[in-house]
């Protein structure tokens, strides 16, 4: 990893070394003219920050214009439920991860993870009950870049690799995609899209600096050339390199670079390359009860445990030797608890064109991942005492090979476009685990491995698509997806006796194999240029990856989990009255089959499933300009989730007298959950900005926006005991955009941004808890309790956000 981050540097310095020359070249250029309250500058494009998908598009139908003709499948398509971000609103902002960038599509919240970069993003709550951190990362969503998957076959998804400078589009698939996408879109999907060499048409380099330590420098180079003999070129490169200390002394520090180079070979031959490079140590904090949340939100002073702050740290147990007992109360930065990633993917994809209607596309992708992290929970609670954090390493290696066709052949004289595709990934891992030592602070030194993961996991999938134009104005979309899905291995744990006894393995095999199919349907009518009216039914499904299939409540066994699988309904308004007025309303409701819902009894963190929930809501986006220079963005969501049939297990339980003649060895306490809602899914969010950009005259491209963040409150726990406070922050920004003529440098533009205006302490990501049984005096019935709640010290998982900040920022663009 040492050698990979001195690479990145390398690659830095040798933009940086490229830029200098150029500027040196033209260092006797004469200073560029400006003249003050000259020419009005000419209106801007009306472009949507955000849109749905063929909203205000032209064409016979939704779906069939003749830009989108050129697109891959997933580009725009109708009937779909998708949110088109154009990022060019987002210039002025700070952007240190993607949390600003997702929050402006409806249906999409964002938890905090470990680390500063660390996020849970879910699409309609979808991941929100899944935990944060390794084996979670982010799943039951598909997450795309250009095209290019950025998953493992095992659905594991990361966003430290999500640098949002380098991001022109995102486009967020709200509801059920597995249709299109295959296994893991059982609530969405999400692709990144990045700068073409066209779109960025030279240099731009831009740093932004502030509070906690906060840097992040970076630059983008590209440019879209045409030669006689060798084609058509778009070539585009990016690099950055951003540092945190962090809000709770949870610093990280990521390097990155990535490249995107089109070939037009032939008029019929294209070929596409994609590369990305990310190295990342990020440290972490101290997770928090809902208790210590109140009491001392951002873990001041618990650096070193005390008997005088035992109540005000949530500090983990670790064997002293980093073998076996006794154990020894330790903080996170005592332990040097930390994150090391490299992840490297690399990508090609051919395309020819059989004619104007049919083109054929086959893309291969090598994805490498490896990693060191130290949050892991334990795999044994046995008699030895381990029950601290575990230290794990990869790496994980997968490869994904797809072909597909795509037409634009009528049928009955009908304009249509046909999909057929077939898809295949897979991935293997090899993970070593290991306590951690006391007292190692920066390194985090490692100790007597505890277990070992050897797995593989691997997708066959087949999907087909109908797009047809039925009408002048109607499309009508049908779709199918199937897959077969293996899972297996062998998950080895090592037990220790108190006298460092050798070790007696507890080993757990896995073969498992899932067969999912998902049918699709909609129809999309726009009734005028200015209304259109989405109507789709669709399914999505998501299996358990390895880790979740061999841990329990009492640490490793044989957890039989099924498939989840998810069928839902949209309806959705979309209204163009203007191009400075986009509105769309969009209602939905799904039925959910043995979703997964990960647990934390204070011990480890374990999966059940859910036979039986029931998940609607309502989202809104809308972008309007009122007047000249003025704008208002808004998204807002809301979620309504119950579980219809769940009985809540909370194991076995001895009543005591005068019971336990008749309940000899314990009784099952199980607790009807149905009715009760679904843990950690906020029912309200709304994220707005409105701002001013002076569009002409002596103070052309001054601007600023006040941004207001909501997050009503939601509990965190099955029986709805436990509820985690809602919080609303403002930010605001003030910003300078101005165009030079004649001069090297085309462009600067100069930011400046407060967060959290008003310092309101909020919990910015949380943990769905596990129930644990108090019993009192013999004759007493014993009551549920949250574990981790206002009564135990461990198992919440709180994490603070980030209290008042200030950022600055530069851009220039050559």
């Amino acid at each position: 990893m040492r050698f990979q981050s001195k690479l990145m540097h390398g690659v830095g310095l040798g933009a940086l070394a490229l830029l200098s020359s150029a500027s040196f070249a033209h260092a006797q250029q004469a200073l560029p003219q400006i003249t003050i309250g000259a020419a009005r500058r000419p209106p801007p494009v009306a472009t949507p920050a955000v849109r749905e998908s063929t909203a205000g598009e032209e064409g016979i139908a939704p779906g069939f214009s003749a830009a989108r003709a050129k697109l891959p499948i997933y580009r725009d398509p109708p009937g779909d439920t998708v949110t088109l971000i154009n990022t060019k609103f987002l210039r002025p902002t700070p952007l240190p991860d993607v949390r600003r960038v997702l929050e402006y599509s409806p249906g999409v919240s964002i938890q905090q993870g470990d680390g500063v970069r660390d996020l849970q993003i879910s699409i309609r709550g979808s991941g929100n009950r899944l935990g944060a951190g390794f084996p979670t990362g982010v799943r039951n969503i598909m997450l795309w870049e250009d095209g290019f998957p950025i998953m493992t076959a095992d659905g594991n998804g990361r966003t430290d690799l999500l640098d949002p400078h380098s991001y022109a589009a995102v486009d967020v698939y709200r509801g059920p995609s597995s249709a299109l996408f295959g296994n893991y879109a059982y609530g969405g999907a999400i692709n990144f899209r990045t700068f073409s060499g066209a779109e960025i048409d030279g240099v731009h380099t831009g740093s932004e600096f502030g509070s906690f330590g906060y840097v992040n420098n970076y630059v983008r180079v590209g440019k879209a050339v045409k030669d006689s003999t060798l084609g058509a070129f778009d070539l585009a490169f990016f690099a950055s390199d951003a540092n945190s200390t962090g809000w709770t002394r949870n610093s990280f520090s990521g390097k990155q670079a990535k490249f995107l180079g089109r070939w037009d070979v032939t008029p019929t031959d294209r070929v596409i390359v994609k590369y990305i490079a990310n190295n990342l140590r990020s440290e972490f904090i101290n997770r928090n009860n809902l208790g210590v949340f109140y009491l001392n939100p951002f873990q001041e002073g618990c650096a070193i445990p005390t008997v005088w702050n035992a109540q005000l740290c949530n500090n983990l147990n670790v064997p002293v030797n980093g073998i076996s007992t006794p154990l020894v109360r330790q903080s996170v930065w005592q332990l040097g608890t930390h994150s090391n990633t490299l992840r490297q993917i690399g990508g090609v994809q051919f395309e020819h064109d059989f004619d104007k209607d049919t083109t054929w596309r086959t893309q291969f992708t090598y994805d490498y991942f490896d990693f060191l992290n130290g949050t892991w929970p334990p795999p044994v609670l046995g008699p030895a005492g381990q029950g601290g954090p575990v230290g794990i390493r990869g790496p994980t290696v997968g490869i994904t090979a797809q072909t597909d066709i795509t037409s634009h052949m009528p049928i009955f004289g009908f304009p249509a476009t046909h999909f057929l595709q077939f898809f295949y990934n897979n991935a293997k891992t090899a993970n070593p685990l290991f306590n951690q030592i006391a007292n190692r602070w920066y390194s985090g030194a490692i100790g007597a491995q505890v277990g070992k993961i050897d797995s593989y996991t691997s997708n066959i999938s087949l999907r087909a698509r109908e797009e047809i134009a039925l009408a002048p104005g109607l499309t009508g979309v049908i779709g199918f997806s199937t897959n077969w899905n293996r899972v297996w291995g062998v998950f080895t744990a090592y037990n220790y006796t108190a006298n460092f006894a050798p070790r007696f393995p507890t080993q757990v095999a896995v073969d498992n194999d899932y067969w999912n199919t998902a049918p699709e349907a909609s129809l999309t009518y726009r009734y005028s240029p200015e209304w259109q009216v989405r109507a789709r039914y669709a399914t999505g499904y998501s299996t358990p990856t390895f880790v979740f299939l061999t841990n329990t409540r009492s640490g490793v066994g044989q957890n039989p989990l099924k498939a989840q699988t998810n069928m839902g309904v949209d309806l959705g308004i979309d209204w163009t009255p203007s191009p400075d007025l986009t509105v769309s309303v969009t209602g939905f409701n799904e039925w959910h089959r043995n979703e997964i819902l990960t647990l934390n009894n204070a011990l480890v963190s374990y999966q059940q499933n859910i036979p039986a929930s029931l998940h609607r809501g309502v989202e809104l986006n809308a972008d309007w300009r009122p007047f000249e220079g003025w704008r208002l963005i808004a998204a807002y969501t809301f979620n309504n989730q119950i579980f219809t049939n769940f009985w809540d297990d909370l194991g076995a339980v001895n009543l005591g007298p005068p019971f336990f003649t008749q309940l000899a060895g314990g009784a099952p306490a199980l607790y009807n959950r149905s009715g009760n809602r679904i843990p950690n899914v906020p029912p309200h969010t709304v994220t707005m900005r409105y701002g001013y950009d002076q569009p002409h005259g002596d103070l052309a491209g001054l601007g600023a926006y006040v941004e207001y963040v909501f997050k009503s409150n939601y509990t965190i726990d099955n029986a709805n005991y436990t509820t985690v406070p809602s919080y609303s922050i403002v930010n605001l920004n003030a910003h300078y955009n101005h165009d030079l003529t004649d001069f090297y440098i085309k462009n600067i533009e100069l930011y400046f941004d407060v967060q959290n205006v008003f310092n309101r302490t909020y919990v910015a990501g949380a943990q769905a808890l596990g129930n644990t049984l108090i019993t009192g005096t013999p004759f007493q019935t014993p009551v549920v309790w949250p574990t981790g709640g206002l009564v135990l010290a461990q198992g919440a998982g709180i994490r603070a956000g980030q209290p008042i900040g200030y950022t600055a920022g530069i851009k220039l663009r050559f």
